[in-house]
């Protein structure tokens, strides 16, 4: 018995088993509704409280006397695009800590991420290896009906690689999303502050020297 056909029989009756399985009582399921809104709050209320556990930590490591001012009431934005596929998450993590621990008294601060923008034509190109790979799977299945609506002999490299199928298919994955994530990784970051681009730069990235000119940059607003 083919792989494939095994395959078949089990997602088949996984359904079967999820249709014919007994469905509980009303009473059960209120039960069960009050014991998970229970666990939901208690671990909101964990949360909540590790939390503000970080916060006194934080506010007690700053020194608001040497902590720097701005001397703005306008809202003040810090843009940060970063590719999420290359790590960047951490260091941008680390950079906005060190802003808004060395502005503590500035509320109008605000620091907001983003994704780094991915080319045009990288974001055409890993759509097109997408349908491609839909292709091929519509390929492996539906051959025989596709050569016949050309009026043609199935060639018998098909038929060999159809035979593997699975393994062809597995291959294809593997390769389509390695090929996606070539094509949609920039390793880039890039800095807005108060809407004036200051840093456009490929990695490795320094978070202290990128750190240091945003507080220059910051500074020169006052």
């Amino acid at each position: 018995m083919k792989i494939e056909r095994v395959i078949t029989y089990i997602f088949f009756l996984l359904i079967l088993f999820d249709v014919l399985r007994p469905q509980p009582h009303s009473s059960q399921q209120t039960q069960q509704s009050q014991e998970e809104q229970l666990q939901t709050q208690t671990q909101i209320n964990q949360d909540q409280d590790q939390d503000q556990q970080k916060e006194r930590t934080i506010q007690e490591d700053i020194d608001l006397e040497n902590a720097e001012y701005i001397e703005s009431t306008l809202p003040i934005n810090i843009e940060i695009f970063y590719c999420n596929r290359t790590g960047l998450h951490t260091q941008y993590q680390e950079l906005e800590r060190n802003i808004y621990l060395t502005f503590p008294k500035n509320k109008n601060l605000n620091v907001n991420p983003g994704e780094y923008p991915v080319p045009e034509i990288n974001q055409q190109l890993s759509k097109f290896v997408n349908y491609g790979q839909y292709a091929l799977m519509a390929a492996m299945f539906f051959h025989k009906q596709l050569f016949a609506m050309f009026s043609l002999p199935v060639p018998a490299i098909v038929e060999k690689i159809v035979e593997k199928k699975m393994f062809v298919l597995i291959g294809a994955i593997f390769l389509v999303q390695q090929l996606q994530n070539s094509l949609l990784t920039t390793g880039k970051m890039m800095v807005y502050v108060d809407s004036k681009l200051i840093l456009d730069q490929a990695a490795p990235i320094q978070i202290d020297k990128v750190f240091q000119l945003i507080k220059t940059e910051l500074l020169q607003l006052q």
